[in-house]
């Protein structure tokens, strides 16, 4: 097996200034909206409220990426905690078209059901949701730009990912081993 590249998204420059600037244009814009809808009037619900559902939503979103890997790989995962970040990795490697799953599952996942949210439940909830998908476009950042990545590689490209970067293989050269 050959290594063909690798997805330094968490200590390349490139990586943290596409990541920052994805985060600070997502709130941005979601601050924009939220002001502007005057939520935050309507809104019953505290601040303590407001930080538990937001950590709990960081869990979720590493937690979705958690249990895609595992029902890919039927393996070993890993989750580490290094403030204020949190990470997956596992030793299996994955196609491209898993990996891309594995990367995608909370934005579309938790856009949707936030968005479900925000539609079905009472307007006092409205406030908290809006913070939510913000939440959730800007914290997507590292996840896209390991898309991006990714689509850069052939079809056929294996990628391990390891937490704060992901190696890339090439199944062709499996035969070559």
């Amino acid at each position: 097996m050959k290594a063909i590249g690798s997805i330094r998204y968490g200590s390349s420059v490139q990586g943290k200034l596409f990541m920052s600037a994805f985060f600070a244009l997502s709130a941005i814009i979601g601050i924009a909206i939220i002001i502007s809808s005057d939520l935050a009037e309507a809104s019953r619900i505290g601040i303590l409220w407001i930080i538990a559902s937001c950590t709990f939503y960081m869990v979720l979103h590493e937690a979705l990426h958690l249990l895609f890997m595992w029902m890919f790989s039927g393996g070993k995962t890993r989750i580490s905690f290094v403030f204020p970040a949190v990470s997956v990795s596992c030793d299996r490697l994955f196609t491209r078209k898993q990996f891309i799953a594995i990367a995608a599952a909370p934005i579309l996942l938790l856009g949707l059901i936030l968005t479900l949210l925000l539609i079905l439940l009472p307007k006092g909830y409205a406030f908290l949701i809006s913070i939510l998908i913000t939440l959730n476009a800007a914290a997507s950042g590292g996840d896209l730009l390991q898309i991006f990545q990714a689509l850069r590689y052939p079809q056929d490209a294996l990628f391990q990912d390891k937490g704060d970067e992901t190696d890339v293989y090439s199944e062709a050269s499996r035969e070559d081993s």
